[in-house]
């Protein structure tokens, strides 16, 4: 080293010159790969959503406005340049991270924007899109009915109240609380457990399930704290969440102890702007409630925005769990926040028998991992403005169903992280496949809270004639669960027809029965194996009659998806099956000619189940009609478009009494029955009221 100073020293004078010219000539090729990299990085910049051929001012985007995303560090004073050039002012800027401009025209927007899109400190540029509530489930036409939107199946005031099994009188029509098995024995539930954000159309925080625990965000449309809620939506997912318990009011949230952070995104029509939606996100990242808001909801979607993107890696940058529904499109392509990776729960939503709701989105065989976990999201009963309820469908409802999950587990678990949150809850949830191309994970509470394999199982008894719980007289039935003639436990079902029992067990071949007063006593599903959770079942529980009156039902596993399900069209769909009774006479009584149980033909057919898509119907032959042989079939109606063409995984089996006994036993058609149409079960021979049942048990494609 000493050398080289010398040397350098000795010759001072005769490199001066060269030295500044060889550090000059580093500077320059330094700034010039810069300049050049800068050139390169704005040449490779696109202008983002809004620009793409096809979409239209003020239906897709909102007209002559212009989000721009400012680079983190950088200076807004050559983009406010560049945008009064074109006539361009502020209307709103979200702290240093984007800012939102009005043009005068859209001639003006574009020449703006690709000025814009040019400067260095500039990020991305879009125009300010439309996100919205997703939209409202409608049946399909099929059997040539009109497309009616969803029924309301389940919930007239006298039923809610004369049934009520608990102090929330409709606590028992909440059928996703037995099936995520929120309503099993879970120990004492945290106080505190976190806030969770809902960012919606606001929330009705007068209402009586809610009232007293919502705290008042921002409203993002009216620039005002005041998130009231003037669409209904955003109330019915805070309800979801955490309506409180026990207060004798309607029904109860998933995690009843969290408060609500109450944000308003979108308008009174449902729809609201990807400035306004990523404003609301920001807010609820950076509220300060108590207990804290790590869990926030978001029951809407749109388009892709590089504003709610850059939103949604910054909660999942706070450690906050984002749980957001995967849309209402019965389709793989996404909706957003719901498909962006970074969101940290994508919720599809499922039906009573842990099918894919017919609606819901859904991931696609290459990308399983697009939407990540399932809740209900069917006929799901909630709070409503004006101290309202009702139940409402879509992945809007199964998003806060997870949220709550995800709230009243990090209540009782308060060490996890974000992702050891997510894991715990995804990976502790329960393997289904009906309706989806890839298996999912559908939420399980209690599994998720005990961290261990449970052997249990859930499941309904209906009415076949209603579709409903057994109602007459007022009380639970049971549910009976066997090992031969052994019982193994014993769980009174709800007023939704629920039960769960836990702490079971492993074994197969158990058998569940029913019994009423009222109802027969008797086996409804055979062969049942207890390895983890089994079920959700639904099986049928007739009134019991006197002797002479014959009641055949049928139950199946499930009638969702309605709809083709892309990627796996056969294997996915669900089952319409229809019962038929071929009369002495030649004549047929089923969903096209009913007929009738008291008055002649004495043989009735009263309740379709694609009418509730409930998986299960009867018909009745009664005292009066008359004597002679009654054919039994199932017909496997046709519907290529809807439903699966194979009897296959369905789980149909049926049931034949006089009066109150069986005949018989369960009935199941066999493998041989393949794509045929029709199940031919056996033939009733009537003799006053006496009746002798010859099993046939064939299929065919030729009607019996």
């Amino acid at each position: 080293m000493m050398f080289i100073m010398k040397t350098i020293e000795k010759r001072r004078g005769c490199m001066r010159g060269k030295v500044f010219l060889s550090v000059m000539f580093v500077l320059s090729m330094v700034l010039s790969n810069s300049i050049g990299a800068m050139a390169d990085e704005t040449q490779n910049k696109k202008l983002g959503y809004g620009f793409e051929p096809g979409l239209v001012a003020g239906k897709d985007y909102v007209a002559g406005q212009l989000i721009v995303g400012i680079k983190e560090g950088m200076s807004t004073l050559a983009i406010f340049k560049v945008a009064n050039a074109s006539g361009g002012k502020l209307v709103k800027k979200m702290g240093n991270t984007a800012v939102l401009l009005q043009f005068s025209s859209e001639e003006a927007v574009k020449d703006a924007a690709h000025s814009l899109i040019k400067l260095p400190n500039v990020s991305f540029v879009e125009r300010n899109g439309f996100m919205s509530i997703p939209p409202k489930p409608l049946l399909p036409d099929i059997r040539g009915q009109k497309n009616k939107g969803l029924q309301n199946k389940n919930s007239t005031p006298g039923d809610m109240n004369a049934q009520s099994v608990s102090a929330d009188a409709g606590t028992g029509y909440q059928w996703h609380l037995t099936v995520i098995r929120k309503t099993a024995a879970l120990g004492a539930l945290s106080a505190t457990p976190p806030t969770v954000a809902v960012i919606d159309t606001g929330v009705d925080y007068t209402h009586p399930d809610l009232s007293g625990k919502v705290y008042l965000g921002k409203n993002c449309v009216a620039n005002n704290f005041d998130p009231y809620d003037d669409n209904g939506h955003g109330t019915h997912v805070a309800g979801i969440i955490a309506a409180k318990a026990g207060n004798g009011q309607y029904g109860e949230g998933v995690s009843p102890n969290s408060k609500i952070l109450a944000v308003k995104v979108l308008s009174a029509s449902g729809s609201g702007t990807f400035f306004d939606v990523a404003e609301g996100m920001k807010y609820a990242r950076t509220a300060v409630t108590t207990p804290p808001t790590k869990v926030i909801n978001m029951s809407l979607g749109g388009p892709a925005s590089a504003l709610v993107a850059a939103e949604v890696l910054a909660i999942k940058n706070a450690g906050k769990v984002l749980v957001a529904a995967a849309g209402n499109s019965n389709t793989t392509t996404p909706s957003y926040p719901g498909g962006d990776v970074n969101t940290a729960l994508r919720v599809m939503a499922t039906e009573e028998n842990d099918a894919r709701a017919w609606f819901s989105n859904f991931s696609p065989s290459a990308t399983p991992g697009q939407y990540n976990i399932a809740a209900p999201g069917w006929e799901i009963l909630s709070t409503t403005p004006a101290a309202g309820y009702a139940p409402m469908s879509g992945t809007s409802m199964a998003s806060p169903v997870v949220a709550g999950a995800a709230a009243l587990v990090w209540g009782q678990l308060p060490a996890l992280t974000r992702d050891g949150l997510v894991a715990r809850l995804v990976t502790n949830g329960k393997l289904i496949g009906k309706g989806f191309p890839v298996r999912t994970r559908r939420v399980d509470v209690r599994q998720a809270l005990l961290g261990t394999t449970e052997r249990a199982i859930v499941g309904r008894i209906l009415d076949p004639v209603t579709g409903k719980a057994p109602s007459s007289p007022l009380a639970p039935a049971n549910a009976r669960l066997f090992s031969g003639v052994t019982p193994l436990a014993l769980d009174l079902t709800n007023s939704g027809g629920s039960y769960e029992m836990t702490g079971l067990g492993t074994g197969t071949s158990r058998i569940l029965r029913g019994d009423k007063a009222g109802y027969v006593n008797a086996a409804v599903r055979n062969n049942i194996t207890i390895a983890s959770v089994a079920g959700p079942y639904t099986d049928a529980l007739p009134k019991s009659r006197t002797t002479g009156n014959a009641t055949i039902t049928i139950d199946w596993s499930t009638v969702q998806p309605i709809v083709d399900t892309t990627g796996c069209i056969d294997g996915c769909n669900g089952w319409e099956f229809d019962l038929w009774v071929r009369l002495p006479n030649g004549s047929y009584v089923y969903w096209g000619n009913p007929g009738d149980f008291m008055t002649s033909p004495f043989v009735g057919w009263p309740r379709d189940s694609f009418e509730d898509l409930e998986p299960l119907e009867t018909i009745v032959i009664g005292n009066s009609a008359s004597n002679g042989v009654y054919k039994v079939f199932v017909d496997k109606y046709p519907y290529s478009t809807y439903f699966s063409p194979s009897w296959t995984g369905s789980q149909m089996s049926a049931q034949i009494y006089n009066g109150a006994t069986s005949i018989g036993t369960l009935y199941s058609p066999p493998v041989s029955c393949g794509t045929n149409r029709y199940w031919h079960i056996g033939n009733l021979t009537k003799n006053g009221t006496s009746y002798t049942w010859t099993v046939v048990n064939t299929c065919t494609n030729t009607i019996p």
